[in-house]
């Protein structure tokens, strides 16, 4: 079972450099010492510093656009799914990789959920 993720996750975009920075949505749950992040929370997420899919006809990764998928289908946070580290989101780049946003740590390891 993979673990919950909190505000302190890292999330990668399919270019492997632009990093996301979550923001907390919810500050009345936290796990791992941290607000807890609900799949629902993660669209308008912003990578910084930034994506290098930079040139002619490219479009930087920017932000996250859909919600982290699949999320728990056992554990909510006010009354959203729980992200898990294996959820995956698409970016806003021009022909985004399909699921290719990514959770590469959780930003805690304690606390594990169902899918």
């Amino acid at each position: 079972m993979p673990p919950i993720c909190n505000i302190n996750a890292v999330i990668q975009c399919p270019h492997q450099s632009g990093i996301a920075k979550p923001i907390a949505k919810q500050t009345k749950v936290n796990i791992g010492g941290a607000p807890a992040l609900r799949a629902t929370d993660m669209p308008s997420t912003p990578f910084l510093p930034g994506c290098p899919n930079i040139g002619t006809g490219l479009v930087p990764c920017t932000l996250i656009t859909t919600p982290a998928m699949p999320a728990s289908t056992k554990v909510f946070i006010l009354g959203q799914p729980a992200m898990l580290a294996t959820g995956l989101m698409t970016s806003n780049s021009v022909a985004p990789v399909l699921n290719g946003t990514r959770v590469t740590n959780a930003g805690q390891v304690k606390v594990i959920a169902a899918s």
